[in-house]
């Protein structure tokens, strides 16, 4: 009897298991045979390569453009949908509770309001041939939704089907924009930081203070919200569901730099790491018209791509386009210009799942939204704080650019879409066929007067902090087929041009540049290959430098240590950050320690890892840990004046002893690949057991903070260095074989965790190699199977 009570559960496991496996398979993508949709005019043939990227061939541009929206959401409509309700401030609906706050967040900006006036702007304004693509964009996605299976992920969390609208791809715009916005990171940090502990200090991490900058004093308890608003900010940001951008990197080389006598190109945006990635490939063709791009699910215009005449790349600016104002506020009303001004008021219901609905009263002054509703513990004081951003200024025409860039014929019609970037800040990159190469700095710059402190909170009332107007493109940072023979951008300070001085930002250190710089200029017959090596590159000469000046420092008060296996170990040490480097362990472990005794005791711990986290701590701690006299050198805490060698050397044994704690005492065990590592995490996976289904790695991955191959982490207490962001896509085009460009993602193409292209890139992208971009449609046919044919519904 037992025997067959045995066998009996062993029957039903097993048949619930197939079920289980059958019901799971059920989800997969399509990719052949033929299927029949309302609103298409002529077949269309989709053809999957072998890794999945689709080569859409169309009859016409609307259908080409109906046949992308559909595809794009059959592989990604999950994360299409996600970033769209986190845009919206519509989380809570279908997530509960727990996402409230960013909610809250996102309506207090008003990005849903935006994307409505964009989008009715688009439909009045924009060219009859642009509005058409992007309305078959929308239909082609709305065809999927009422056509297809909706993805596994709905069902686990129980998301009703809901319609794509044309607003929606300005809510998706719109969320990639803030992503861009430093500035709501980094401002709310630097003034805490400034109040906290005063100017003297902040002189010292050379942040720029012009003479006669305004100080602003504010209240108290204000202050102390700052650094909380900091870190939501950043939590937000990080966490849903595509990650901002970081930083990236673009060269492009003039025909007289290359081998074989064509323009070449290279690009690698770096952003955070999730899963799926946040690049979809595809390439388009219809009469007249071949294109291969990395799209944004839910955008119907590719951000990055080439056509058979050009190619274009992008960067961040880094342009400061965010500024926080203090509000002088009586009831409803705010100072402004030393006029008492009545704030505008907006209501915004917030769903919430399996609870009741939310309603949040939003105030804006003549600056932009008030931000103290944000947060139930920001004080209730007559000093208000709203948010000045320049992306809410105008009229999103990021459709405009975008599908101007991909179909310029010229370098004119490039420059004609980078021009229509109002926000946010891009550099972008250009190359084409007849040997022209360029850099624009995209965005409207706004003017702001003379020894203005951007990046402090402004003085909202008195109107000597408000803006002067607007810079014309003409005059921003750009270079056109310059004598030195390539363009680069690697997110640093631009040159003035014609502004007449450096434009503010949070720019990044010239680590990168040098070494890009230093790699170009150095011969003048580059190749594929080589570009393969450069752009994977891992070596920092600054770090390099960096950590011998450390080790001289150390020896001015403990010389005995630099005969120790450490102290050899980070000498011979060449800046690389390869999966056996020991050197980058006992660099960036120092480094924190030197940070952490120098800025922890004046700062406390929340604004000491805010500070940790950003731009500003990678451009300021090689001045400030170059300072012989500084005031952070003294610990507050004790009744000794510490100088600068007793922080480093301080540092230097914390750093040994917690290598070894962690390791061991051999030091051939310290090793990069041990501690550098990533994982590409779904928003399901965030939670055991799902992660072990969802998210891809973790895998030991080589790289690090502010070389080429940007594979940035934070530098914290953890004792390890997890990688948050990254390169997002490679791209190398070389214009004497436009069909055959090379490319890789950190992951796949779709989204689904049982389809064959969910992951399959991840091994190449983690051995620094390239698959091919194909627009051969012989030799895309070699590799594809049937094709997916749309066809029109009778």
């Amino acid at each position: 009897m037992i025997r067959k009570i045995v066998i009996a559960l062993i029957l039903i496991l097993i048949t619930g298991g197939i079920g289980i496996w059958f019901w799971l398979n059920s989800f997969q993508p399509q990719y052949d045979g033929e299927v029949a949709l309302k609103g298409i005019d002529n077949n269309v043939e989709v053809y999957y390569d072998s890794f999945g990227v689709p080569h859409i061939y169309a009859q016409n541009e609307t259908d080409a453009y109906t046949a992308l929206g559909y595809t794009v959401a059959k592989d990604r409509f999950f994360q299409l949908e996600l970033i769209r309700r986190l845009a919206a401030g519509r989380l809570s609906e279908v997530l509960g509770n727990s996402l409230l706050k960013t909610d809250k967040f996102f309506r207090t900006i008003g990005l849903n309001k935006h994307a409505e006036w964009s989008a009715k702007e688009f439909l009045k304004n924009g060219k009859p041939e642009i509005v058409k693509s992007a309305l078959a964009y929308v239909k082609g996605v709305n065809l999927f939704i009422e056509n297809g299976k909706m993805p596994i992920e709905f069902t686990l969390i129980g998301i009703p089907k809901e319609t794509f609208k044309l607003e929606d791809i300005f809510l998706i715009s719109g969320y990639m924009s803030l992503g861009f916005a430093e500035g709501f990171r980094h401002d709310p940090m630097i003034e805490a930081m400034t109040q906290k502990v005063g100017a003297k200090y902040m002189e010292d991490l050379n942040l720029g203070w012009p003479k006669g900058s305004i100080l602003n004093k504010t209240d108290a308890a204000v202050i102390a919200q700052n650094a909380n608003f900091s870190k939501e900010v950043n939590l937000i940001l990080d966490k849903y569901p595509v990650s901002p951008w970081i930083g990236s990197n673009s060269w492009v080389l003039a025909p007289n730099k290359t081998k074989n006598k064509k323009t070449l190109f290279c690009n690698d945006t770096h952003m955070g790491y999730a899963q799926p990635s946040v690049w979809y490939e595809a390439h388009i063709e219809y009469p007249g018209f071949r294109f291969y791009g990395n799209f944004l699910a839910g955008f119907p215009f590719a951000l990055t791509g080439h056509n058979d005449f050009c190619a274009n790349g992008l960067t961040m600016f880094e342009n400061d386009d965010a500024d926080f104002y203090y509000e002088e506020r009586e009831g409803d009303n705010v100072k402004y210009n030393n006029n008492w001004t009545p704030l505008t008021f907006r209501n915004e219901e917030i769903k919430v799942k399996d609870s009741i609905s939310v309603q949040l009263k939003v105030a804006e002054s003549p600056h932009g939204p008030i931000i103290n509703s944000v947060f139930e513990t920001f004080p209730k004081t007559k000093q208000n704080v709203a948010i000045w951003w320049s992306y809410l200024k105008f009229p999103s025409r990021n459709l405009e650019a975008t599908y101007t860039m991909n179909h310029a014929k010229s370098m004119a019609d490039a420059k004609l879409g980078a021009s229509m970037v109002d926000a946010p800040g891009l550099n972008v990159m250009y190359g084409d066929n007849n040997g022209n190469i360029a850099w624009w700095a995209s965005a409207k710059l706004v003017k702001r007067r003379e020894g203005m402190q951007s990046k402090r909170f402004l003085n909202g009332a008195n109107g000597q902090d408000e803006h002067l107007g607007w810079y014309p493109f003409e005059s921003n940072p750009h270079a056109e087929n310059p004598a030195s023979g390539f363009v680069y951008s690697a997110n640093g300070q631009p040159d003035s041009v014609s502004l007449g001085f450096l434009y503010p930002g949070y720019y990044v250190p010239e680590n990168r540049a040098v070494e890009i710089v230093n790699n170009l200029e150095s011969k003048n017959d580059w190749n594929v290959d080589e570009m393969k090596k450069l752009i994977t590159n891992s070596k920092s000469s600054t770090y390099e430098n960096f950590s011998k000046r450390l080790l001289q420092i150390l020896g001015t008060i403990e010389a005995s240590e630099l005969k120790t296996e450490t102290a050899n170990r980070l000498s011979s040490w060449e800046g690389e950050h390869g999966l056996e480097s020991i050197g980058a362990v006992i660099y960036y472990r120092w480094i924190y320690y030197i940070l952490k005794g120098a800025m922890e005791d004046e700062l406390g711990t929340t604004l000491f890892n805010n500070y940790m986290n950003t731009h500003f701590m990678k451009t300021s701690y090689p001045g400030l840990i170059s300072k012989y006299s500084s005031v952070w050198w003294n610990n507050v805490h004790t009744d000794k004046e510490e100088i600068r060698a007793v922080i480093v050397k301080e540092a230097w044994f914390n750093m040994k002893a917690e290598l070894k704690s962690q390791f061991g005492k051999e030091e051939i065990n310290w090793k990069w690949k041990k501690v550098h590592t990533v994982e590409h995490v779904h928003p399901i996976g965030r939670r055991k057991p799902f992660n072990y289904f969802f998210n891809v790695g973790p895998f030991e991955i080589n790289g690090g903070n502010e070389v080429i191959n940007n594979t940035g982490f934070n530098l914290d207490s953890s004792g390890n260095n997890v990688v948050k962001f990254g390169p997002a896509m490679r791209r190398i085009i070389d214009f004497a074989d436009i069909e055959h460009s090379y490319s890789i993602l950190p992951t796949g193409q779709s989204g689904y965790f049982m389809a064959p292209h969910y992951s399959d890139q991840s091994e190449l992208y983690n051995t620094n190699g390239f698959r091919m971009q194909l627009m051969d449609k012989k030799q895309i046919l070699q590799q594809a199977g049937n094709p997916l044919i749309l066809k029109p519904s009778k």
